[in-house]
């Protein structure tokens, strides 16, 4: 063990250092992070991974431990999801094997088969809108790719052997712009199940997901004159645009209607089997600087930013309602996921007394709801 303790800061910090020791990734959500840096929302996520994949422990880091990804890629993992294992470590790399791809009614599937389960990343580009999935310790033995017409959104679909350990899968789509995928194992297949653009593309036909930020004992930010509770005023913005959009007839799944408590986690893992179209997650910002005020819209994958910045567009229309911005890479769990295009709106500050009263209005939560239903739509229109 190495310690350093400064006493002037009163800081204590510690390293660990481990033997190579085998471990399986377990627990609700896990998430693989680039680094062990952190700030108020943690280290910066390079994704979800599935449990069940035996990984090499190398390091411990305070709440993390260092995985050895391959040769040369390490990632960190809160411990909570690491469970040891007496089991010894591969020594050779798993090999890839026949791939397959497939389509059904809404999603094309693509099946990667692999001798064991390997850990993996995985990503979204645009201009060439793609998929790419990076399996570490693998070698590839991939000699037969079966594409059947019915993945009518696949436009191709190969791989790389980018290091001696690390394979890259390229996924190549046939729409502009990306609705999102899941990927999982089932036994030792990754699986990535993409969701297709329609033929016909409107918001009727749709599900969108509201989520009402903080609730019950977690009550986010308060305002500076009156004390209101951001869990209070959240959840008027989500019933605004959920009533709005059910008199359009669209189809809206409420995460809370009351005043609960929800951990963010298990309002990801209420909607991974309804699987909606899109997410809108209501908040309100504070600040330590009361001037500071406006709305902001935000996102952590690029692929998903068209969703933010018509909502943005449409939100800049409201009368006194200056712009804080369009921020992306937030390292926030509920715009983590890639299942689905999603949007956290920041709707306005309660740190300042201006945005404060503006928030309190019935009419501004009603003319706010009236603007994310005129984003949605025009997001859907440029689908087409």
């Amino acid at each position: 063990m190495k310690t350093w303790i400064s006493c002037g800061f009163l800081l204590l910090c510690s390293s660990i250092a481990l033997a190579q020791s085998a471990a399986v990734i377990t627990g609700k959500l896990p998430q693989l992070s680039y680094s062990n840096g952190a700030d108020r929302l943690g280290s910066a996520k390079a994704g979800y991974i599935d449990t069940g994949i035996v990984v090499n422990v190398i390091d411990s880091v305070q709440g993390n431990y260092t995985l050895q990804l391959s040769q040369h890629r390490t990632a960190y993992l809160a411990k909570e999801f690491v469970r040891f294992t007496t089991d010894s470590l591969p020594a050779q790399p798993a090999t890839t094997e026949s791939w397959h791809v497939r389509g059904g009614d809404e999603y094309d599937t693509v099946s990667i088969s692999l001798s064991r389960k390997v850990p993996y990343t995985s990503w979204m580009e645009i201009e060439p809108t793609a998929i790419y999935v990076e399996l570490y310790g693998a070698q590839s033995n991939t000699n037969w790719i079966t594409q059947l017409q019915t993945a009518k959104g696949i436009a191709s679909v190969s791989w790389k052997q980018t290091d001696n350990d690390v394979v890259q899968a390229s996924i190549r789509l046939k729409q502009a712009q990306h609705l999102g995928y899941r990927i999982s194992y089932s036994g030792k297949r990754l699986q990535l199940i993409i969701k297709r653009k329609p033929a016909h593309t409107h918001l009727h036909d749709m599900v969108v997901a509201i989520d009402a930020g903080h609730g019950g004992s977690n009550t986010g930010a308060s305002g500076i004159a009156t004390k209101i509770l951001e869990k209070d005023y959240t959840i008027l913005f989500a019933k605004e645009l959920q009533q709005l959009l059910q008199k359009k007839g669209i189809q809206t799944i409420m995460i809370r209607d009351k005043d609960t408590t929800i951990d963010n986690k298990d309002r990801l893992l209420y909607l991974q089997p309804l699987q909606p179209d899109a997410l809108i997650s209501f908040h309100l910002n504070s600040s330590s600087r009361t001037t500071v005020r406006g709305v902001s819209t935000y996102y952590k994958h690029p692929a998903f930013q068209p969703l933010t910045q018509h909502i943005l567009s449409q939100l800049l229309e409201i009368d006194d309602l200056p712009e804080f911005g369009n921020i992306g890479s937030f390292n926030f769990q509920l715009v983590q996921p890639t299942d689905y295009p999603s949007c956290l709106v920041e709707v306005a500050f309660l740190s300042n007394e201006q945005d404060e009263q503006l928030i309190r209005s019935s009419r501004f939560q009603h003319n706010i709801a009236q603007k994310v239903y005129e984003g949605l739509l025009h997001w859907v229109k440029a689908l087409k």
